[in-house]
């Protein structure tokens, strides 16, 4: 690993890491507002790796559950709060949206 990687991770069997190594496999779902979820996972194992969204070009989402160290990583907003279970622990300091929020301008 070098000095400027920010973090790697792997897939629950490790046949898939990141910095991204090895074959992913993709699977795109339409949102309701139209933009397009493209979600990259192990295609031998199924772990959700990683996804972008049609309508935040060069954002890149990480499956922080199979990053190496994750406890670098803490909740920024919670999105479609209106379907959370009353048993999710959700941080009272931190932005909350009833549906995705609209890509900054």
């Amino acid at each position: 690993m070098t000095e400027n990687v920010f973090t790697t991770g792997r897939c629950l069997c490790g046949a898939v890491s990141y910095e991204i190594t090895g074959e992913t496999a993709s699977y795109d779902a339409t949102a309701y507002s139209g933009n397009v979820n493209t979600r990259r996972f192990c295609p031998r194992c199924g772990s959700r790796l990683f996804s972008r969204n049609s309508a935040r070009p060069g954002v890149i989402g990480i499956a922080v559950g199979c990053a190496d160290d994750n406890a670098r990583f803490s909740p920024q907003a919670a999105v479609y709060n209106k379907r959370c279970e009353v048993w999710d622990g959700i941080p009272l300091d931190i932005p909350k949206f009833d549906e995705m929020p609209p890509p900054p301008k």
